[in-house]
This record gives C-alpha cells, sequence and structure tokens, in this order.
C-alpha cells in the first residue's frame, strides 16, 4: 500500500454549534498514520517519517490486533494532571517513564476495505469496536460530542487543552485540507523555522533567543523571537542540535533591523504557543514548547483562520450572523456554484453587515491563499485581476471577507467576449413589486409568443431578473442590441406601466425595462445569492406559474432556500444550456 496523506483542518477563530458536526478534543502531540498487515507495523508522520523506533510501545500494540487496518491518529504524552502535553511528549524522548499514547480518531483502510468513501461518523463506530477498551492501553479510541461545539470549547479552556476539532458526521476522507475538518484553538499556537539565535545574557547559557521564520511565497519570513519556555536540559539539548546548522548565511531577504544573530541552516522546527499576532506580523509573548520532528521545514506557514468573527451580526434586526451566512453558502455550494466557476467575480462586501455601506472590490491581488485563481481582463480603460470561485473553498473565503452576494461576469474566461444568456432587468422606479409582477407575466406572454424559452428569478430585493440561454454563441453587443428589441416590444405592450429610459426622472412609476445589464463586465447577483437587504432575502430561481399576484421576494431568505432547492431542483439550469438562435427571431 502507497504511504496515505493525512486529511487536515483549516484553522477557524471561533466555536460552533451544529448537529451535523462532530466536536471533539485536539490532541496536542505528533499526527501519525499507521498501516498494520496482522503482526506488521508501520507507523509515520505526516511527512512520512518513520516512528516505529521513536514511539515502539505503540507499534508493538498495534501488532497485537492482529488485523489489517490503517489507522489516523495523534501520538500524546500527558502529564501528571492526565492532560496531553507537547512539553510531555518533548520529555519522553529522554524519559521513558512518560507515558505515551496513540489516540486514535479515523479508519482508513479494514481488511482490505478502502473505508474513506464512507461517512466519518460510520468510519468512527467502525474503530471503535476494534480497539482495547481497557483504560491503560497505549491504544485509544479519541471520542467527540455532536452537536455541542461551543460546551466542548468552554471545557477544552478551563482544562488547558490546545483546542477542540470540528468535523462534518458525514464527511469522506481526503488526502488534503478540506473544509469538512476544522481546527479551533485555545491560545496561539504555530510551528515556526528556527534560523538562528541571539548570545545569552547574565547567567543564561547556550544561547539567548531563537529566531523564528515561516515561509511565505517560498521564502523565509521573520515572525520574532523566543527566548522563554526553556530549562537548562531544554537549552542544552536545542544547542546540540543548532551548531552543525550554523552558517554565514543569513536566511531572511530583507534582514530585519536591528537584529545581531548567530544565524543557522532552516531545518530544525519548534512549536511556539503566543498571545496573538502583532501589526508588524510577530508573534506576542511567544513560549518555546518544544522541537517538533515530524514536519517539514518548507511546510511551515502562518495560519490564518479560515473564518474569522463568525458571532458578527450582519442582520441585526433578525440576528443572522455571519456564521449563519457561512452556513447558508455552505450548505447550497454545489447549486451555486455552476453559475460562478470560471466567471470574473465583482466582490460586493459588507464587512460589518448590512448596516453599513457596502463597497465593490473588483481588482484584488494580495491576502489570497495559495489555492485561490483569479485571471488578468482587459477593459477599455484598465487591467482588472478578478477572483474566480471555482470550488467551496473560494466561496466561503470570499464571504468571510464580507461578501454577502456574488455578482459574476455573464460569460466565463473560456469564452470571455460571449454571454452564456441574455438578461432583462426589471426595476421598479417608485412603483410596487405588483407592477413588477405585471411587467415580468407580460414579458412571458411575449416570449411565449415568440418561442423564446425564458426563466425568472427574484433579484432578492425590489425586481425580477428574467434570463434567456444564448450558449455562448454571440458578443455581448449582439446580445444587447437583442435584448433591446425585446425591452421595446414589452414596452409597446405596457407604454403606461414600463420604460426603457436610463434616467431615474424619466422612468417614475414605472419598472424599467433593463437591457443594459448585458454589457460586458455587467454584474448582477447570481442565482441563490443572499442580498444585503433586511430579511436576509436570497436571489431565488421561479417557475413561472409561481410569477403572480401576491408573490413577495422575502419568500425566499436564507432561512427557507436550500429546503426549496432540495424540493425543486435547480430551476436555473437551462440557463446554462444551448441556447437560442437569435437570427430565427429577428
Amino acid at each position: 500500500m502507497h504511504k496515505i496523506k493525512p486529511m487536515l483542518a483549516y484553522l477557524m477563530d471561533a466555536p460552533f454549534d451544529d448537529n451535523g458536526w462532530l466536536f471533539e478534543m485536539k490532541w496536542d502531540g505528533f499526527r501519525a498514520i499507521a498501516e498494520v498487515n496482522r503482526s506488521k507495523v508501520e507507523l509515520y508522520s505526516r511527512s512520512f517519517q518513520p516512528f516505529n523506533n521513536r514511539f515502539p510501545t505503540i507499534a508493538e500494540a498495534l501488532a497485537k490486533l492482529k488485523i489489517e487496518a490503517v489507522f489516523d491518529g495523534e501520538i500524546v504524552a500527558v502529564d501528571n494532571k492526565g492532560t496531553p502535553s507537547f512539553q510531555a511528549l518533548q520529555n519522553s524522548m529522554n524519559d521513558a517513564s512518560v507515558p505515551i499514547i496513540y489516540m486514535i480518531f479515523d479508519l482508513i483502510f479494514l481488511e482490505g476495505k478502502d473505508l474513506r468513501d464512507l461517512p466519518l461518523i460510520e468510519r468512527k463506530k467502525t474503530l471503535k469496536k476494534l480497539l482495547p477498551k481497557t483504560k491503560n492501553s497505549v491504544l485509544q479510541y479519541s471520542d467527540h460530542v455532536v452537536g455541542t461545539g461551543k460546551e466542548l470549547f468552554q471545557v477544552a479552556e478551563k482544562k488547558g487543552w490546545e483546542g477542540i476539532m470540528a468535523k462534518e458526521a458525514d464527511s469522506s476522507y481526503i488526502s488534503k485540507r478540506s473544509r469538512s475538518w476544522l481546527k479551533i484553538k485555545t491560545h496561539g499556537r504555530q510551528e515556526a523555522v528556527i534560523c538562528g539565535f541571539t548570545q545569552p545574557k547574565g547567567s543564561r547559557e547556550e544561547f539567548g533567543a531563537l529566531l523564528l521564520g515561516v515561509y511565505e511565497n517560498e521564502k523565509l519570513r521573520y515572525v520574532g523571537s523566543v527566548g522563554t519556555g526553556f530549562d537548562r536540559k531544554t537549552l542544552k539539548n536545542v544547542m546540540d542540535k543548532l551548531r552543525p546548522l550554523i552558517t554565514d548565511k543569513a536566511p531572511f531577504k530583507p534582514l530585519p533591523k536591528g537584529l545581531k544573530a548567530t544565524w543557522v541552516k532552516p531545518k530544525l522546527l519548534c512549536e511556539i504557543s503566543f498571545a496573538e499576532w502583532t501589526k508588524d506580523g510577530h508573534m506576542r509573548q511567544p513560549v518555546f514548547l518544544g522541537l517538533r520532528e515530524d514536519k517539514r521545514a518548507k511546510l511551515v506557514k502562518k495560519e490564518n483562520p479560515l473564518f474569522t468573527h463568525t458571532d458578527k451580526l450582519y442582520w441585526p434586526k433578525e440576528k443572522i450572523t455571519k456564521g449563519d451566512l457561512l452556513t447558508y453558502y455552505d450548505s447550497v455550494s454545489k447549486y451555486i456554484l455552476p453559475y460562478l466557476k470560471n466567471r470574473p467575480e465583482s466582490l460586493l462586501r459588507f464587512p460589518n453587515g448590512i448596516e453599513e455601506k457596502g463597497f465593490f472590490q473588483k481588482n484584488i491581488e494580495t491576502g489570497l491563499p495559495d489555492w485561490a485563481k483569479t485571471v488578468k481582463v482587459e477593459h477599455s480603460d484598465k487591467e482588472v485581476n478578478y477572483l474566480l470561485i471555482q470550488d467551496k473553498n473560494t466561496l466561503l473565503f470570499a464571504t468571510n471577507l464580507g461578501c454577502i452576494d456574488f455578482n459574476p461576469f455573464n460569460s466565463t474566461i473560456k469564452h470571455l467576449e460571449y454571454p452564456d444568456y441574455l438578461i432583462l432587468d426589471l426595476d421598479p422606479e417608485d412603483i410596487g413589486f405588483d407592477a413588477v409582477i405585471e411587467t415580468a407575466k407580460m414579458l412571458h406572454e411575449l416570449l411565449d409568443e415568440l418561442g423564446i424559452p425564458s426563466y425568472p428569478k427574484t433579484s432578492g430585493k425590489t425586481g425580477i431578473h428574467i434570463y434567456i440561454p444564448l450558449g455562448a454563441k454571440y458578443t455581448y453587443e449582439q446580445t444587447k442590441q437583442f435584448a433591446e428589441i425585446l425591452a421595446h416590444q414589452g414596452h409597446e405592450r405596457l407604454p403606461n406601466l414600463t420604460s426603457v429610459e436610463r434616467s431615474p426622472k424619466k422612468r417614475q412609476k414605472r419598472v424599467y425595462i433593463d437591457f443594459l445589464q448585458n454589457n460586458f463586465g455587467q454584474t448582477l447577483a447570481a442565482p441563490y445569492s443572499v442580498r444585503p437587504a433586511p430579511g436576509a432575502p436570497v436571489s431565488t430561481p421561479l417557475e413561472w406559474k409561481e410569477v403572480k399576484k401576491g408573490l413577495d421576494p422575502l419568500d425566499f431568505n436564507i432561512k427557507n432556500t436550500l429546503q426549496r432547492i432540495e424540493k425543486k431542483g435547480d430551476l436555473f439550469a437551462a440557463t446554462l444550456g444551448r441556447g437560442i438562435n437569435i437570427e430565427k427571431y429577428l
């Protein structure tokens, strides 16, 4: 069997409750995969470093199971209070009396069967049956609670744990970092590369402080120094490992100002506890916890929370938080992503919720995670670097930036000059929604007479959007011209209720049939986008029979849209289909 890369979690800044999630203790040790083939055992780290000789009691206990299986877990040592301690794990290297435990939280293979596609909750049920039930066994099952993450986090804070893990109960096992697993820490923790040291002062021996770095864009960036957390024995142990690495070459470019140091080759890693990150990107109040031997230096990067300020009220009157918005987009991601993928994205951001003015961000070049993709688009006056929302992680990353709704191009980067659909945007000017409904029904009749398929959705505010599939066969200019013809045809049928005038002053008490949304670079809220308006409405696809008097856009909101989609399916799928032949209708 090939060595298994472990599934990794994203960092989150606050705990949450959700009945679809399991919550368990975050074990403070070395991550380890165990491949067991009857009496033969391979125990190794996340970077495939062998652990059999380092932790022989665990390897021996696994062999006694007499099964064929692959486990995932954490090797931990407990202190005299019974709490897992990274420092105790370090001490175990020189003290055989320190209790070592393999806390196993996942089962990947069993008796030749690949279990990775099974839901986590099912894998854990099977795992629990396999492991010894005795408390003094070096193999222990990592238990969990369902739904109550906030309560478990309070326990973690009280007992001094590193934090907790949150895992989707139905998540499959994938060998990469996943949104389905989250880690929530009780205090700052960071792996760091030791890049140098300062000279000791007074009675201090060996060195004064370690100079630390993390990799950013494949270059080491200085993140501060640590001089506390050492006893005499630790100082000597670390220094013995640093001496062979001493070099004249400084690992930082540019060099931090005012640093007088002895540099070392950036190969040795350590674990740091700290209070917070300072504005200049240094760790405040750092404490050395121990050396790490289970990871390669190049993998050490600053850990940024995937989600921040999840308890911030975005809709104060409705008590809807940023966390609720993230949960919504997480749940509807498979439905909204087809309308976002490969499309340059205008980000409309409301970082403090709907009661403060939002702002559009089109150009985005900094602050992006490594996996986020962008595309440069030439406009008549400038070049813009747009975000592409290709997957759930990027969707939630953008949501975390404060994006409430999503506004993609009408075309994809595969055929940027050719939109996938034509849009008629019904925008009322000081007139009720019933007038919008009447206008939409009239346009539906017109399009039906012409044999043109059309698909309505609420704008999520006061209007209705009507989409006509084009299949990326026509330019933006051709599309706009055809939309203008349809708008004028509609206006002729309801001249006293509609308008095609661009100026709001000239269309008072009218429904504006806006065909200019078909210009290159114009964007509208995508299907299933939440809107920054009272009630947290969602721009929701409709059946034409629903477009009738009494329809209220607020009937479709963040709380009920997923249930509606699951019942009716994606009513807008055909807008991405083959498309009409404009020449035929002309």
